[in-house]
C-alpha cells in the first residue's frame, strides 16, 4: 500500500505541475482538437488559448510541427514559451504521427491547421508564423509558401530548405541549424556552414556569389517580408527541443515578425518545469506498475502464480564464466544495435509490419539479440548447465511446483496478470492525459495513448519482441539472476540493479560516445543505412526498455516462474512502441 499511496502522489504532483506550466498559471487554455485536411483525413493537434486571445482582441498565431517519427507534444518547450506571450499555438501531429491518420496531403496536415487558425475568432488572420523541426520544417515551409500574406514567417530547425521550392517563397524566412546537429552534420562534411555554403542559400539569402553568408546577420528586411537569417546555435538535432540558447533565438524572431500580445524576454524561459512534471508523472507511473503487480500478487486470483524458489544453476559467483555472462549481458545488445537496427533500412519491411523504420529497426535488433542470446544459453546449458541440475523448473519454464510440467492454463492466468497491471498503468496514464491535454516525454522518449489506428499493429510487435525477453530471462540464469531467495531484500535488490543494467548499460554508452564524438570532431558515426538515425534514437528507447527489464526480473523474482514477468514486460514493451512511433 505504501507503493500504491507513493504513485498517486508522484503522478497528482507531476500533473499538477505540468497543468500548471502548461497553462501560464491558469492563463492559457490548452485542448486537443481534431479537424480534416482536404483528402477528408482527421489531423490532430494541441491548441494553446491565452486569455487575452479574444474576439474583441485577436491575437497573432504560430504553427508549430514535430520531427519526423515524433508528435505535437515533442514542441512542447515551443508551445509553452509562445503561448506564455500572449500567442495563439496549434501544435499539429503530422499525418501518419500521433493521433493523426494517414494522408496523401503533401503538407501532412499544415494547410488544414493554418485553415483551422484561420477559421477561428480569436486569431489574427494574417498575423501566423508557421515553424517545423526537422521534416516538420519541410511542412511548415510549404504552408508559409502557400499564404505569403498572412504568414509573416518561416522559422525551421534542423532543416535547411533544399527540399522546398524556395524560388516561389515569398515571405520571412529563418532557418536555425545547431553547430552539432547530427543530422545536418552527415551531409555537410563535419561543418554546418557548408549547408549554406552553396548556390540555393546563396539565391535565397540574396548573395553575391563571392559573398559569405554570415551566420546571425539580416539580409532584407521583416517589414517588406523579405528577411534572411541563418543561426548556429550550441545544439544538436535532437537537442533542438530542449536547449535555450536555440530558443531563445526563435522566440525573438517571432516576437520581431509579430507583436507578441505579452512580451516577456526570450531568455525568460519555465518550460523546463513542465518537463520535469512530466518526469515526475512518468515515475509515479513506473511505481504504480510495480505496486500494482505487488498487490495483484497477494490476490487468491494471481498468488496462485507464485511458486516454490528454484535452487540456482548459474556459474559460481565471481568465476571467470560467471563474469563473462555478465558482461555479455550488458554490451551484447549494445555491440549487435547498429547491425541489428539498420536491417530496417537495408529490407525495406514496412509493407509488413506497418510502423516507420525507427520502431522496425528496434523490433529487428531485439529478433537479432534474441537468437544470439539463445545460441549462447544453450552453449551454457549443454556446457555446464544441464551438469548442475539446469532443466524446466530450475530455468522457471515449469509451471508446476514439483515437476517438470508446463500448465497452459498457468501461462494464461500469467497473460491475465500482466493485463492487469498494465491495464491499470494505462488507465492512469489516460487520467493524466486528458488532464493534461498532451502525452508524457523525456526529452526523446515519449508515452503516448494507443490509438484506434494503432490497436491492429500491437499484436503484431507483441510477438515480435517475445523471443528478446524470454531468451534474455533463459540467460539471466547463467548467473543466477532470478534462482533462490530473492523475493525480498538484498536478493531483490541486486537482481533488479543488474537487470536495470542488462543492455541498459552498453546501450547508454553507445549513445554517449556518439554524441561525443560528432560534437568534439564533427564527424558521425554510422553513416551507413542512416545508422546515425537509430544511434540517435538510443535514448528514445533506454526508459521504457529499462522498466521492462526491471518489472520482468520483479515479477519474476516474485513468482519464481518467468511467465509472468515476460508477459508484462513485454506488453509494456509493446505499448510504447506503437504508441510512440509513426505509422509508414
Amino acid at each position: 500500500m505504501v507503493m500504491l499511496a507513493a504513485a498517486i502522489l508522484l503522478m497528482t504532483a507531476g500533473t499538477l505541475l505540468n497543468v500548471a506550466i502548461s497553462t501560464n498559471g491558469g492563463n492559457v487554455k490548452v485542448r486537443r482538437v481534431t479537424y480534416s485536411d482536404s483528402c477528408g483525413n482527421m489531423v490532430s493537434g494541441i491548441l494553446y488559448i491565452p486569455r487575452t486571445a479574444t474576439k474583441e482582441a485577436p491575437a497573432p498565431a504560430v504553427l508549430t510541427n514535430h520531427g519526423g517519427g515524433a508528435s505535437a507534444e515533442a514542441q512542447s518547450s515551443y508551445n509553452v514559451e509562445l503561448a506564455r506571450r500572449g500567442y495563439v499555438v496549434l501544435s499539429w501531429d503530422a499525418s501518419n504521427s500521433g493521433s493523426s491518420e494517414a494522408s496523401p496531403d503533401e503538407t501532412h496536415g499544415g494547410e488544414a491547421s493554418y485553415a483551422f487558425l484561420q477559421s477561428v475568432d480569436y486569431v489574427q488572420k494574417d498575423q501566423l508564423i508557421t515553424s517545423g523541426h526537422s521534416m516538420g520544417g519541410v511542412y511548415s515551409f510549404m504552408v508559409a509558401g502557400n499564404h505569403p500574406d498572412h504568414v509573416k514567417a518561416e522559422i525551421a530547425v534542423g532543416m535547411n530548405p533544399g527540399m522546398n521550392d524556395t524560388e516561389n517563397f515569398h515571405t520571412n524566412y529563418v532557418c536555425i541549424i545547431g553547430k552539432h546537429d547530427e543530422s545536418n552534420l552527415v551531409r555537410s562534411d563535419g561543418n554546418i556552414l557548408n549547408t549554406a555554403h552553396n548556390e540555393l542559400y546563396h539565391n535565397f539569402f540574396g548573395l553575391s556569389d563571392d559573398e559569405i553568408l554570415e551566420v546571425g546577420t539580416l539580409y532584407g528586411s521583416f517589414e517588406e517580408g523579405t528577411a534572411r537569417i541563418f543561426y548556429m546555435p550550441n545544439s544538436s538535432h535532437a537537442g533542438a527541443m530542449v536547449n535555450r540558447e536555440l530558443l531563445t533565438q526563435y522566440l525573438e524572431t517571432v516576437m520581431t515578425a509579430t507583436t507578441a500580445p505579452n512580451p516577456i524576454t526570450a531568455s525568460d524561459q519555465i518550460w523546463l518545469f513542465k518537463d520535469i512534471g512530466m518526469m515526475i508523472q512518468f515515475s509515479g507511473l513506473i511505481v504504480l506498475l510495480f505496486a500494482s503487480a505487488s498487490l495483484l500478487l497477494c490476490t487468491k486470483l494471481f498468488s496462485t502464480l507464485i511458486l516454490p524458489a528454484r535452487r540456482p544453476v548459474g556459474f559460481q559467483r565471481n568465476s571467470l564464466m560467471w563474469w563473462i555472462s555478465i558482461l555479455l549481458l550488458l554490451f551484447l545488445p549494445a555491440v549487435l544495435f547498429i547491425p541489428g537496427t539498420t536491417l530496417a533500412q537495408k529490407f525495406d519491411v514496412t509493407s509488413i509490419l506497418k510502423l516507420d523504420n525507427t520502431a522496425n529497426g528496434f523490433a529487428l535488433w531485439s529478433l537479432v539479440t534474441a537468437c544470439i542470446i539463445l545460441v549462447l544459453f544453450l552453449l551454457y546449458h549443454y556446457l555446464y548447465g544441464k551438469k548442475v541440475g539446469g532443466n524446466l523448473m530450475t530455468y522457471g519454464l515449469s509451471t508446476a511446483e514439483n515437476e517438470n510440467k508446463v500448465h497452459i492454463a498457468y501461462i494464461l492466468k500469467a497473460l491475465l496478470f500482466a493485463c492487469c497491471i498494465i491495464g491499470i498503468t494505462y488507465a492512469a496514464y489516460l487520467l493524466m492525459y486528458y488532464i493534461t491535454g498532451g502525452d508524457i516525454h523525456i526529452w526523446l522518449a515519449s508515452i503516448r495513448p494507443v490509438t484506434y489506428i494503432r490497436m491492429p499493429y500491437y499484436p503484431v510487435y507483441f510477438f515480435l519482441q517475445i523471443p528478446f525477453f524470454l531468451f534474455s530471462t533463459l540467460a539471466g540464469r547463467s548467473i543466477s539472476l532470478n534462482n533462490g531467495e530473492r523475493t525480498k531484500g538484498s536478493g531483490m535488490r541486486n537482481s533488479m540493479i543488474l537487470s536495470l543494467l542488462f543492455g541498459v548499460l552498453g546501450l547508454g554508452l553507445l549513445f554517449l560516445i556518439f554524441n561525443i564524438v560528432f560534437r568534439t570532431t564533427g564527424t558521425v558515426l554510422f553513416p551507413k543505412n542512416r545508422g546515425y538515425i537509430y544511434a540517435g534514437a538510443i535514448f528514445s528507447m533506454i526508459p521504457a526498455f529499462a522498466v521492462s527489464n526491471t518489472i520482468n526480473c520483479y515479477i519474476t523474482n516474485k513468482t519464481n516462474s518467468i511467465y509472468a514477468g515476460l508477459f508484462s514486460a513485454v506488453m509494456w514493451s509493446t505499448w510504447i512502441m506503437t504508441a510512440a512511433n509513426a505509422i509508414a
